[in-house]
């Protein structure tokens, strides 16, 4: 089920990302630790702006991924529990945040910067 991102889901977020870091990225350390702290900025932000849209897929257990697109059109963020790849949660994530984002102000586009691990991934999605 997919549900708007609430404050107290912070900590959860970002020891998701943190661990999708660790384990999908192919980098250098001190670059995933790089990658961590702008994550971690990222989630402070999320909440702070009605025009971004910040979204989690939850099961029944738990937080199984989240995305954050700024301003609706900057996809910033897009991480999903690494146990979890390969089900179509980050395509669910993507596309309903597209269609809220559609809603909002349809600028004919949305931008994202993407690690090269998530190239594929995202190229399947249209970029």
């Amino acid at each position: 089920m997919i549900e708007e991102v609430i404050g107290s889901d912070s900590g959860t977020l970002a020891d998701l990302a943190s661990r999708a870091i660790l384990q999908s990225v192919e980098a250098t350390p001190a670059i995933k630790e790089e990658m961590i702290e702008h994550t971690e900025a990222h989630l402070g932000q999320g909440l702070s702006s009605a025009d971004h849209i910040f979204l989690k897929y939850v099961d029944e257990k738990a937080i199984l991924g989240f995305i954050l697109l700024k301003d609706a059109w900057n996809l910033c963020d897009l991480f999903v529990e690494p146990s979890a790849h390969n089900q179509g949660l980050g395509k669910a994530l993507f596309r309903e945040a597209l269609s809220i984002a559609i809603s909002k102000e349809n600028r004919g586009y949305v931008r994202v910067n993407s690690s090269l691990n998530a190239e594929g991934f995202y190229r399947s999605l249209g970029f």
